[in-house]
């Protein structure tokens, strides 16, 4: 959300940044670069959940970590809460996904964090098993239409959009 008020006071070229986004407007221009889904993960150690189904009321139990309220992350989960009459009330909030994750495996909690933040191949680190389908979100590149952009700057956004959506 912070990186939107940056490229509206025009102290950035462009922004990398999470989407939906409540702070995005028509004026805009974005371009999908990755889509994604966001998802639970856990220290199977700590949380013995590996083989259970589990609903957003079952999670709402457990200590949650994600990102701080300020993030289109945190406005996106409390969302999904909402929808099932669920005051999302997390343990932890932070500004890194990395940290997030970090907190998860020594068992701090239950990290919300995207799925491709989530390392490969971590024998006691796994993705929970939702029994609501959360959306798939994107992860955009923005930049102000009726602004000049730099060389420089096309040339980095056009190898951001060069790369494939994941499904």
């Amino acid at each position: 959300i912070g990186c939107v008020e940056l490229l509206e006071n025009r102290q950035v070229d462009f922004i990398v940044c999470n989407y939906p986004n409540s702070r995005l407007k028509i004026k805009e221009h974005y371009k999908t670069i990755l889509t994604f889904r966001d998802v639970f993960a856990a220290n199977r150690h700590y949380f013995d959940l590996a083989d259970q189904k589990l609903s957003l009321t079952d999670l709402h139990q457990y200590p949650l970590l994600m990102l701080s309220k300020k993030s289109t992350t945190s406005e996106f989960l409390h969302s999904m809460f909402q929808k099932h009459q669920l005051d999302l009330v997390p343990e932890i909030e932070l500004s890194s996904n990395d940290l997030l994750i970090d907190l998860a495996k020594i068992g701090l909690g239950i990290a919300f964090v995207p799925d491709f933040c989530i390392p490969q191949q971590e024998e006691n680190f796994f993705i929970l098993n939702l029994e609501e389908t959360l959306p798939k979100r994107q992860l955009v590149v923005v930049h102000n239409e009726t602004l000049p952009i730099s060389q420089a700057a096309r040339q980095f956004i056009e190898l951001l959009e060069g790369n494939t959506d994941r499904d």
